[in-house]
C-alpha cells in the first residue's frame, strides 16, 4: 500500500522539527445521521439552525451526534465567542439520573478544582450548562470549547498510522490529563479513541469553516417538521501549510460514565478489550483502572492493533480467554486480588492453583509484537507499557510516575 499524500511528506525523523500537513482527505459527501426515530417523547430535541438557546447561544452548524445527544456549533451573541453545545435526549436527564448525580458534578469539579494544574488544558472543561424545555421533554445542555474531531477519526488521515512522535505526544498529554483527573478523586472509566478529542489550534479556523460550509437538510419528517441536518466537520480546516503537528493538543472528553473514587456510578466499566483485570473480577477498583486502560490503548494507537483479542478457538470473544492473555503476558493473578474478587468469577475462570482454568495457549510476546521499533526505543516502550499493564492494581505506577519514565520523558508543551 502506498503512502497517503500526508504520510509521503512526513517522516518520523522530520516530525519533531517542521512537520507539515498537506490537504487532508475530504469528509464523506454523505454520512449517516441520527434518523427521525429518536425524535419522540424523552428522545432527542429538534434543534434548528438559527435558534437561540439560554438567551444567547445561536445555533450555526451541526457538528455531530451520539447515542444520547447531538452537538452543535453555537455563537454567544453577547461576546461573539464560539462554543460547542451538547444537547442530551430528554430521557437521559431527570431527577436522580446519571447526568444529574455524576457527569454534571464530575464536570463542575474538574472545572473548579485546580485550573493551575498542568493537566487542566488537556481536559474537556465545562463552560456552561442549562436546561431546555422542548416538545420531547426537558433536555440538559452542556457548553464546551469547540473541538476538531476524535482520535478515532484523526488516525484515518494516514494509510497505516500516524507517526509515532505524534502519538507519543498525545500519550504524554493524556498522562497530564489523568494526573489532574486522579488528583481530583475522579476515575474517567472509558479512555478510548472516540473519547479523546483533537483541540483546534485557534478559533480563527471557525470563521473559515463557516464561510466554506453550508447547512444541508438530509430529510424532513412531514408529520412533525423535524429536520435531519447533516453534520459538518472542522477536520478540513485544521492546518495551514507548514503547521507543526507537534503543536496539536488533545482533550480527554466524555465523562458520562465517570465516577468519583468514593462514589461509583456503575461497577462494570470500560470497553471489553481495554478493561482492567480487577473490573473483570468484580474486585474493588479506583484510579489505577484508568492506568490499565491507557496501557492497553497505547499499543493500539501506535500499531493500530489491539493489545488483547479475547478470542476463543471459534473466534468469539471470551472473557476467560482475555484473562488468560493477561496471564501469559504479565504473570499470574496475585492471590491478594483474587481474594477481593467475586468468588463466582474466580471459580469460573481460575483453578485451585490460581491459574486460568483453560488449556494452555501461546500469546505473542511484546518483544515480537513491537519488533519493528528501533531496539533502544523498543526496550523503553515495553518498559513503559509493562508499568501500566500490571495485573495487581496496587502495583501500577501513577500517571505522575509514568511521566518520568524514559519513553514518556518528552517536553511537548514548548514545541
Amino acid at each position: 500500500m502506498s503512502d497517503s499524500p500526508i504520510e509521503s511528506k512526513i517522516s518520523d525523523e522530520k516530525i519533531n522539527n517542521e512537520a507539515t500537513m498537506l490537504t487532508p482527505p475530504a469528509s464523506p459527501a454523505f454520512q449517516f445521521e441520527e434518523g427521525h426515530a429518536v425524535y419522540q417523547k424523552d428522545g432527542f430535541h429538534p434543534v434548528n439552525i438559527g435558534e437561540v438557546y439560554n438567551g444567547k447561544y445561536k445555533v450555526l452548524r451541526k457538528l455531530g451526534y451520539g447515542n444520547y445527544s447531538t452537538v452543535w456549533l453555537v455563537q454567544n451573541e453577547l461576546d461573539k465567542k464560539y462554543w460547542a453545545m451538547k444537547v442530551y435526549s430528554g430521557g437521559v436527564y431527570g431527577a436522580g439520573s446519571a447526568i444529574e448525580e455524576f457527569e454534571l458534578k464530575v464536570l463542575k469539579h474538574l472545572r473548579d478544582a485546580d485550573p493551575s494544574h498542568d493537566g487542566y488544558e488537556y481536559i474537556s472543561i465545562l463552560h456552561d450548562s442549562f436546561k431546555h424545555q422542548g416538545p420531547n421533554g426537558e433536555h440538559h445542555c452542556f457548553i464546551f470549547k469547540v473541538k476538531g474531531e476524535s482520535l478515532q477519526s484523526f488516525v484515518s488521515w494516514w494509510d497505516r498510522r500516524p507517526p509515532i512522535p505524534i502519538i507519543r505526544n498525545f500519550v504524554n498529554q493524556l498522562l497530564y490529563a489523568l494526573d489532574y483527573t486522579h488528583s481530583c478523586g475522579i476515575v474517567h472509566t472509558d479512555i478510548k479513541p472516540d473519547n479523546i478529542m483533537i483541540q483546534i489550534p485557534d478559533d480563527s479556523i471557525i470563521s473559515e469553516y463557516l464561510e466554506k460550509t453550508s447547512v444541508k437538510v438530509l430529510s424532513q419528517d412531514p408529520t412533525t417538521d423535524y429536520q435531519i441536518i447533516q453534520s459538518t466537520s472542522l477536520r478540513e480546516f485544521y492546518f495551514a501549510e507548514g503547521f507543526n503537528l507537534m503543536k496539536l493538543k488533545i482533550a480527554l472528553s466524555d465523562w458520562t460514565t465517570s465516577s468519583f473514587t468514593s462514589n461509583h456510578l456503575i461497577e462494570f466499566i470500560q470497553s471489553d478489550l481495554l478493561r482492567a483485570p480487577e473490573v473483570f473480577l468484580a474486585a474493588p477498583w479506583d484510579t489505577s483502572a484508568d492506568i490499565w486502560n491507557l496501557g492497553a490503548l497505547v499499543p493500539e494507537l501506535i500499531y493500530n492493533q489491539n493489545m488483547f483479542s479475547g478470542r476463543d478457538p471459534n473466534r468469539k470473544y471470551n472473557e476467560v480467554r482475555h484473562l488468560q492473555e493477561m496471564e501469559n503476558l504479565f504473570g499470574l493473578f496475585p492471590r491478594s486480588l483474587l481474594d477481593k474478587a467475586c468468588p463466582e468469577n474466580v471459580e469460573t475462570g481460575f483453578g485451585e492453583d490460581g491459574k486460568i482454568s483453560l488449556p494452555e495457549t501461546t500469546t505473542v510476546g511484546l518483544e515480537v509484537r513491537f519488533g519493528d521499533m528501533e531496539e533502544s526505543e523498543r526496550a523503553e516502550f515495553i518498559e513503559f507499557v509493562r508499568a501500566m499493564l500490571v495485573i495487581d492494581p496496587e502495583k501500577r505506577k501513577s500517571a505522575k510516575e509514568l511521566q518520568e519514565m524514559k519513553w514518556a520523558v518528552h517536553d511537548f508543551r514548548d514545541k
